[in-house]
């Protein structure tokens, strides 16, 4: 799995995931709310203990604070993050 820098500026951060087969992501919070979005492949992501599946061209708003973790199937994903 590999995490690219896109963009920080002031509070703002997005980053893309790239994974290959299946990866997890730990369980984890932050201090903004972060908008995963799905380019391609799929991701099964839990939050505060319920699951989504996020598809192609899906995307899933995380509250901050919110526990989440999520696993990665040949998946390409952009988070967004701004408190």
């Amino acid at each position: 799995m590999r995490r690219i820098p896109i963009l920080e500026s002031g509070d703002i951060r997005v980053v893309r995931v790239e994974s290959e087969g299946e990866d997890t992501i730990p369980e984890h919070t932050h201090e903004a709310d972060e908008v995963a979005y799905v380019e391609r492949g799929s991701a099964e992501i839990t939050v505060e203990g319920k699951a989504f599946h996020v598809g192609e061209g899906e995307a899933l708003l995380i509250p901050k604070g919110a526990k989440h973790w999520a696993s990665l199937r040949n998946c390409t994903l952009i988070a967004f993050y701004h408190p």
